[in-house]
């Protein structure tokens, strides 16, 4: 009896060896599986976010080039509204000297003893009477 019990023995150890090696066999299986699962998910994931970097640099190629449009326009409205600016001081200023002229004209044609019909004499003007 002893004998067959250590064939039995030799066999439960053969056969619990062989279930360990399947056991970690399979373990390994598993842990490739995963691997590939996770590698697959990660390219999947990576080819997602390369598309939308690509995206978001386009658009923001687009971005600078309407900037770029937009600044020169706007130079170009300033220079424009420099140039206006510039244009309304010299028409005052020619307004001015235009009113001082008539002004000037008018005394000359009241010291000469013109009056002009419908207009008060500069020396009226001045008390603040009129004709």
């Amino acid at each position: 009896m002893t004998v067959e019990i250590w064939v039995a023995a030799i066999a439960c150890v053969g056969s619990l060896g062989a279930a360990g090696f399947s056991a970690r066999s399979a373990n390994r299986s598993t842990k490739v599986e995963e691997s590939k699962v996770d590698a697959e998910a990660y390219q999947r994931a990576k080819a997602v976010y390369e598309s939308a970097l690509d995206t978001m640099e386009e658009q923001l190629k687009q971005v600078r080039e309407r900037l770029d449009v937009v600044t020169n326009q706007l130079t170009q409205e300033q220079d424009a509204s420099i140039a206006l600016r510039r244009q309304v001081r010299d028409l005052q200023t020619q307004l001015a000297a235009m009113e001082q002229t008539v002004a000037d004209l008018r005394i000359q044609l009241s010291k000469a003893g013109i009056q002009m019909p419908g207009h008060a004499s500069p020396s009226s003007d001045q008390t603040g009477s009129k004709q």
